[in-house]
């Protein structure tokens, strides 16, 4: 029972942990999951959670590896292919001498073969944590792929060398040239394991549709299958099992697929289970690295071998070592490449290529191999390994997520997509112009309003998308202020009894309805602030104005609603806050704060024409599902036009086409229920 236990709360905390970064975008995942599993750790459950090296590799290394060859731009690694090939072997191989005699040299009771095999455990560079820490900055693509082919391929080569070091200190016999060929003879073997899995799963594929026989479901199970499959035969055959794992993804992300509805829907499928997978995999490795931190620390923290000083100095001069020698010989790789083709390669592209190698998952993994205990005798010095092995890998991600950013050229700035943008802007115009050449009950002006509204939506968040980090943080904040005037107005007002309960209510609710909170992400400290810090505040402080607030209003009380108190309030707030979109002019893009300013007019014609209908009403009423399904008509037609006059290409009129689908099935399928 405490086995299922630890398995509901280990999937709560990876959920939970998906969670707080999209409310938090600013924090990486894995560190929001490494303290996640520290506070798992400190636990009773910590105790009980026993890591079996053989199965963490074969259970969560090989299929993260597969789906990173399988989303892996073959093309572009290739055309990188020297720096990828000499920092994937050769940074391996430097990376393992430099820390194992730098560690032996300090700490010399640690055996000079373990030493090597922490050096080699410390040498593979985490493409996953990479991606995570460049994804919202300006990389140039280069350096890019290569630090992803250099992930790709040094994870094979640090794990090999890994063990011949394990190999050494277990036997005491050591040759240079019999574990190069080794290396050589275990890539290669692998290799040919890879694409022998892929022919043979090709096979089965081909039998199944002969027979007629293929369905989803065996599909993706059977794709599924193949990392395992691939890395355990390799394993058994004394090959490499994490370079089968990653020619087995890379040749399956080459599979042709056929124009038909079954291969369409496949497709569509596998990448989502694939993206899930993927998630929870990495989600588990940091866990578990937050995990093994809260284990280690305490009896190596206590041990009086090495002092506390002793400790933190080693891991931060075994960190300035990483990165130092990283430093050089990407340095050396590319003046003698200079010489060559008598081309300058940028200091800034070094520097990036250096701070990219951050240590993780891999290097986790593989120093749980270690032994236990050397010819029957307890190996003593496992714990300290363990410990300075995951202090490093923290302090490394630390580190790459001060200086990528400083590095690079800003923040990545996506483009807005101005195609979609104008296709949906002409579906607002087309709603505005059928709302005001018809004669419409209120109830169908507001469904219009509604639908309009959620188009407005759509654009302003396809603009804060395209937005770098700190303009979105901007954006929050004024969005924030907003709240802050409304609330703080509407609350006055209340307080001095200038209006009634019912108006307080009913304002709240059409506050919540237009949605002028903006999102609850906490972009900045003043943003968390001005969004919840301040509300949680609130409610804690006058609890009997948060159950008004929050009572369900009756569909009778917006008829009976005195409309002068609302507009009253409307009205003192919108000069505020017009002042302080004043001061944001600047630094807004124009069309955000026509977006911001527009929501307060479509409330305050609301508010003169007395239109002030329950939010739920309007949208379980039939309008509101009718005008939606002609936006959506409409909406499809403007992409077909637009694709007739190449103002937008086929596959960004394929996404758009397959977004508005989407929104039209799942319309439908509320209407249906």
């Amino acid at each position: 029972m405490e086995f299922i236990e630890l398995i509901i709360i280990i999937a709560v905390l990876i959920t939970f942990s998906n969670i707080l970064t999209k409310m938090m975008p600013t924090v990486p995942i894995f560190f929001a999951q490494i303290f996640l599993g520290i506070l798992l750790g400190l636990s009773k459950y910590g105790n009980e959670i026993d890591f079996k090296p053989e199965m963490f590799l074969v259970l969560i290394i090989a299929p993260l590896l597969f789906r990173e060859g399988k989303n892996s731009d073959t093309r572009s690694i290739v055309q990188n292919f020297g720096p990828v090939l000499f920092l994937a072997f050769a940074g391996v191989l430097l990376t393992m001498s430099a820390v194992g005699f730098t560690l032996y040299a300090f700490f010399p009771s640690v055996p000079l073969a373990a030493c090597l095999a922490f050096g080699a455990a410390l040498g593979p560079t985490d493409a996953v944590a990479v991606g995570s820490l460049a994804g919202r900055l300006k990389m140039p693509e280069k350096v890019l792929h290569i630090l992803e082919g250099e992930g790709l391929l040094n994870d094979a080569s640090g794990v090999t060398a890994f063990q011949f070091a394990v190999s050494t200190l277990l036997t005491g016999a050591f040759s240079l040239l019999d574990a190069s060929v080794t290396l050589l003879f275990s890539s290669m073997g692998g290799a040919l394991v890879g694409i022998a899995v892929i022919w043979a799963k090709n096979r089965v594929i081909h039998f199944l549709e002969r027979t007629a026989s293929q369905d989803v479901i065996s599909y993706l199970l059977i794709e599924l299958l193949l990392p395992f499959v691939a890395y355990v035969l390799s394993e058994l055959l004394g090959f490499s099992g994490i370079i089968a794992a990653v020619i087995a993804g890379v040749l399956q992300s080459k599979r042709q697929y056929r124009v038909t509805v079954f291969d369409a829907e496949l497709a569509n499928i596998s990448a989502n289970i694939w993206s899930t997978v993927g998630f929870t995999l990495n989600a588990l490795v940091f866990l578990f690295l937050g995990i093994e931190l809260s284990e280690v620390f305490r009896p190596v923290w206590s041990d009086r071998t090495y002092s506390n000083l002793q400790l933190v100095g080693m891991v931060l001069l075994i960190v300035a070592v990483i990165f130092f020698v990283r430093f050089l010989y990407i340095g050396l790789y590319y003046l003698v490449k200079e010489r060559k083709h008598r081309e300058k390669s940028p200091l800034r592209d070094l520097l990036l290529l250096t701070f990219g190698g951050v240590k993780g998952t891999i290097s986790l993994a593989t120093v749980f191999i270690l032994p236990v205990s050397i010819h029957g005798i307890a190996f003593e010095q496992r714990a300290l390994l363990l410990f300075l092995t995951a202090c490093v890998i923290f302090i490394s991600l630390l580190i790459g997520m001060v200086a990528l950013p400083f590095f690079s050229e800003g923040e990545y700035e996506k483009p807005v997509d101005r195609g979609e943008l104008e296709i949906l802007q002409s579906v607002i115009r087309y709603l505005q112009i059928e709302r005001s050449h018809k004669e419409l009950s209120a109830m169908h002006i507001m469904a219009i309003e509604t639908v309009i509204e959620q188009y407005r939506q759509r654009t302003f968040e396809l603009m804060t998308e395209a937005m770098t980090e700190s303009e979105q943080i901007k954006v929050q904040e004024v969005q924030g202020w907003f709240l802050a005037i409304e609330q703080g107005g509407l609350d006055d007002l209340y307080q001095k009894k200038k209006i009634s309960e019912k108006s307080y209510r009913i304002y709240n609710r059409l506050l919540e309805y237009h949605e002028l909170v903006g999102k609850r992400q906490f972009l900045s400290f003043s943003g968390f602030w001005l969004l919840t810090g301040r509300r949680i505040i609130r409610n804690i402080a006058h609890p009997k104005r948060y159950m008004i607030r929050k009572r369900r209003a009756k569909n009778r009380d917006y008829f009976n609603v005195d409309i002068e108190e609302l507009k009253s309030i409307f009205v003192n707030n919108t000069i505020l806050i017009r002042k302080r979109l004043k001061k944001e002019e600047n630094d807004l893009d124009p069309q955000i704060l026509s977006y911001l300013d527009n929501r307060r007019s479509l409330i305050l014609k609301q508010l003169y024409k007395r239109d002030i209908i329950e939010p739920k009403a309007v949208e379980n009423s039939n309008y509101y599902k009718e005008e939606l399904i002609n936006a959506y008509t409409f909406e499809r037609q403007q992409i077909d036009t637009f694709e007739r006059e190449e103002k937008i290409n086929p596959l960004s009129a394929n996404n758009y086409r397959q977004k508005v689908n989407l929104l039209e099935s799942f319309t439908l399928q509320k209407q249906g229920k």
